[in-house]
């Protein structure tokens, strides 16, 4: 599917194709594809998901027959006078992010399960720690919608590094990936961990692999070239494709091995890396460089 992508503070326009065999714009009501509609919203998908759509107050309602996290769906909603953020309701009410971008009077939104979606009104948000910092705009777009939370209040904690189950809550919240159950991680408690549905999405999508065939690491740091394969790779799963790419200006770079020099071109390409001497691959990643990262690659993918 190719869409048209906002001209931002993140990236410029680019081009992309989210799922291939869509050929139109959601907005241009393409005939080639499963989709359906209500008063404000039209459901698309590629792969003939059985789809129900409703409206009911403020709550959009989506039920459909997906199969897996490479089978979303695009939803998109006309706003006619809503405003705020648009979050996906989770189990006990809980809000929860929504990947999509914004075209002023509507929104396109990627989902890949069933979901109840609203507008609210997202709080006032302030961290002290961003003011001065680099990242500041990323993490306030991240958090504004709800991707990213703050260590605590007030305080986002720009230059804390990050842990393997934090890296995974943060990517898949980010997409909006469905939680699968990780089962093959002996040290991930799959009732009572927080972030083990998370780990289970990447993993089954091949984006995040254990320590071992058994262990996961939960605990362990994220360095930065680990977040350069793991997002890469999720560009990958949302088939995202870059066609042009430029040179590297880190002059550690000759030691990445394919996949990794693969990913780093792309992200370089996209503007998701600073243009530093060195890369410095086996450096642990801060939050607010995965900030910066994050932010870019969703606009990249067109769910931002």
């Amino acid at each position: 599917m190719k869409g048209k992508i906002r001209t931002g503070v993140l990236v410029g326009i680019l081009s992309i194709s989210l799922v291939t065999p869509l050929q139109a714009h959601a907005y241009q009501e393409p005939t080639d594809y499963v989709h359906m509609k209500t008063s404000n919203m039209i459901v698309y998908s590629a792969y003939g998901a059985k789809i129900n759509a409703s409206e009911k107050g403020d709550t959009f309602s989506i039920k459909a027959t997906i199969v897996n996290n490479r089978q979303p769906l695009e939803i998109e909603i006309f706003k006619n006078g809503k405003d705020g953020i648009l979050k996906q309701v989770a189990k006990k009410g809980v809000m929860e992010p929504v990947a999509y971008r914004d075209l002023g009077d509507r929104v396109i939104a990627t989902i890949h399960n069933s979901a109840e979606l609203k507008f609210v009104n997202p709080q006032p948000i302030y961290f002290r720690d961003t003011d001065n910092s680099v990242y500041s705009s990323y993490i306030s777009t991240l958090a504004e919608r709800g991707i990213v939370q703050g260590r605590t209040a007030d305080y986002f904690g720009v230059n804390d590094s990050l842990t393997r189950a934090q890296f995974s809550a943060l990517l898949a919240r980010a997409y909006s990936f469905q939680p699968v159950q990780a089962t093959q991680f002996k040290d991930i408690n799959a009732k009572k961990s927080w972030y083990g549905g998370y780990v289970g999405a990447l993993h089954s999508l091949g984006i995040i692999k254990g320590k071992s065939q058994n262990l996961f690491d939960p605990n362990g740091k994220i360095t930065r070239q680990q977040a350069i394969l793991m997002l890469g790779r999720t560009l990958d799963a949302v088939d995202f494709v870059q066609e042009k790419f430029v040179s590297l200006p880190y002059q550690d770079s000759f030691n990445l091995q394919e996949e990794a020099l693969h990913h780093t071109q792309t992200l370089y390409a996209i503007g998701a890396l600073n243009d530093n001497m060195n890369l410095l691959p086996n450096q642990m990643i801060s939050r607010g460089e995965f900030a910066k990262m994050l932010a870019v690659s969703l606009e990249a993918a067109g769910r931002l």
